[in-house]
């Protein structure tokens, strides 16, 4: 057997072995790294970071003076929240919605936080 039928067949019983999530998590990693993105996973505290992911979910905060429109982004390797203070609503963003985004990653109430990013929306 060469070692090109190797590859192949060994892709070809990991696509068969994997469930949807870890192919769905492997295509969205790999998405975001050919577009120059960093991984979530491997993204420092406190660095200037551009992401690239998938919407998971999205959360109102019901504090009237520090409420804002939460958003778990996915990129296969990790998650991180994004949060823009005093927005309810941003037209576009929806689960499922692929987005990239930029700003600096710092650590609020535990939790891996982007603060007001610059996003753009993909398709």
């Amino acid at each position: 057997m060469t070692r090109a039928s190797e590859g192949f067949w060994r892709r070809l019983v990991r696509r068969l072995t994997s469930s949807n999530a870890e192919l769905v998590s492997e295509q969205l990693a790999h998405d975001a790294e050919a577009a120059g993105c960093q991984q979530i996973l491997l993204a420092r505290v406190r660095d200037h970071v551009h992401l690239r992911g998938t919407v998971q979910a999205i959360t109102l905060s019901p504090e009237i003076d520090k409420g804002g429109l939460d958003v778990d982004l996915e990129d296969g390797t990790g998650s991180i929240t994004l949060v823009w203070m005093g927005r309810r609503l941003i037209p576009g963003i929806e689960v499922g919605r692929r987005i990239d985004v930029w700003g600096t990653l710092t650590v609020s109430a535990g939790r891996r936080v982007i603060f007001n990013p610059a996003y753009q929306l993909g398709p």
